[in-house]
């Protein structure tokens, strides 16, 4: 009986043992499952994480492809000209690494139309052996603004604020003006001589007129054979216009920009501390001829004259003033090799002068942040362009201008592109 009751004793006592065995393997397991579930999630996390990490900076680099090739048609000839001028022309370019040492771009430029082009950029994040990668394409157009100068005026001044300056002035002058007016923002005053204007003569104040000079306007001066407009020696005089005033078209000599023209010239190493500096660095000696292309800057103004000449393939900017002709001969040639697009101009904070014994040809702009004086001379002055300043006085000179709004505008500065954008697509490769 003892033995039975012992055997029944042991027979609970392994059941009780074999029960909490059991009951331990399930915590066990349910252990296992929250660790495993747990460490899922938690993995999960961190590859949501990494994700996200390498898509925000796939994308990144994919932005920053874009504002590069925004920069690019902007500023870069090869890039704006494929943009400008090709219906189908392409431009690529790419950075590895690019911002970060992991990160890389590629981009291409594909135009649809002239001033129209698809941008297709593609981020790269490397991460291990993983890689994000992230396209985004990109329209973008040319916005229409209008240009910075939109006058007829090929000799245009303004006041800066109803000061004398702002006259057009002419004592015994020989003027021509082709395709244009003549503009001012005070008054006009003619004192012999002749003066033609194709396209009219404008003040916005007052126009006087002393010792009975030849004038002629709104007439073609080259017979066109049209009996609807009359060439300027069948309409003699004209009719005045009076107009409402118009600003003063500013330049950007010095700021901070990158199309500014002192940073251009920088670039181009042609930057100049003053006209000393300027002869002495480039060996411009008395009697010599000299070409220079782009952009030349010069700190406190130039005077050119000891019988040089002075072959400026683009523009000619200072701080200061331009004073051709001196005590011995002096000549400024404004070269236009690069046609449209090509700013090309003597551009001057202060004063343009041409005295008696200076020579001025080419196409190109004279900007004179002050005034320009033109003195008496036997020689002619012919060019294309145009002459904007605060004010302006011929003298006894025979001046023939071709008006050209497109050399003006070139070198006053193009509006900035506005490009429209609209994203298209983007994808993510893990």
């Amino acid at each position: 009986m003892k033995n039975f009751q012992f055997t029944i004793f042991n027979l609970q006592k392994k059941a009780k043992q074999g029960y909490v065995t059991i009951v331990i393997l399930v915590l066990m397991m349910v252990l296992v499952a929250a660790s495993y579930l747990y460490a899922d999630a938690l993995f999960g996390e961190l590859i949501i994480a990494r994700n996200n990490l390498g898509a925000s900076a796939a994308f990144s680099m994919s932005e920053a492809g874009i504002q590069e090739a925004i920069y690019r048609i902007r500023y870069d000839t090869t890039a704006r000209n494929n943009f400008l001028n090709t219906t189908n022309g392409t431009t690529t370019f790419a950075h590895d690494p690019a911002l970060l040492n992991s990160g890389s771009y590629n981009v291409t430029i594909q135009n649809t139309g002239l001033g129209a082009a698809t941008v297709i950029s593609t981020g790269i994040y490397r991460m291990g052996s993983r890689t994000a990668r992230r396209e985004v394409r990109v329209d973008i157009t040319q916005a229409t603004q209008p240009p910075p100068y939109d006058d007829d005026g090929a000799m245009f001044s303004h006041s800066a604020g109803g000061e004398s300056t702002g006259d057009l002035e002419f004592r015994n002058a020989t003027v021509t003006i082709y395709g244009g007016s003549l503009h001012s923002g005070r008054d006009i005053r003619f004192d012999r001589g002749s003066y033609t204007a194709e396209t009219g003569i404008k003040a916005e104040r007052n126009i006087t007129t002393n010792h009975d000079p030849t004038i002629n306007c709104n007439c073609t001066i080259d017979d066109d054979g049209d009996p609807l407009t009359p060439t300027c020696s069948d309409n003699p005089g004209c009719s005045y216009t009076y107009t409402p005033a118009i600003g003063m078209p500013m330049v950007d000599f010095d700021s901070s920009s990158p199309k500014s023209y002192k940073n251009q010239a920088t670039l181009l190493n042609q930057y100049y501390t003053s006209q000393a500096n300027f002869y002495s660095l480039t060996n411009f000696n008395a009697g010599q001829t000299k070409t220079f292309n782009g952009v030349v800057y010069i700190e406190g103004g130039i005077s050119i004259d000891q019988n040089r000449t002075f072959i400026m393939d683009g523009v000619l900017a200072t701080s200061g003033s331009i004073s051709i002709g001196g005590s011995q001969n002096g000549t400024l040639n404004l070269s236009h090799s690069g046609g449209a697009g090509q700013a090309s101009g003597a551009l001057s904070q202060n004063s343009f002068s041409i005295n008696n014994k200076g020579n001025f040809l080419g196409t190109g702009l004279v900007y004179a942040g002050f005034r320009t004086d033109i003195d008496s001379s036997s020689v002619p002055i012919t060019f294309t362009g145009g002459i904007l300043s605060r004010r302006v006085y011929v003298d006894a000179r025979v001046l023939t201008i071709y008006f050209d709004a497109a050399v003006i505008n070139d070198t006053l500065g193009q509006p900035q592109d506005t490009p429209v954008i609209q994203i298209n697509h983007w994808e993510e490769e893990y």
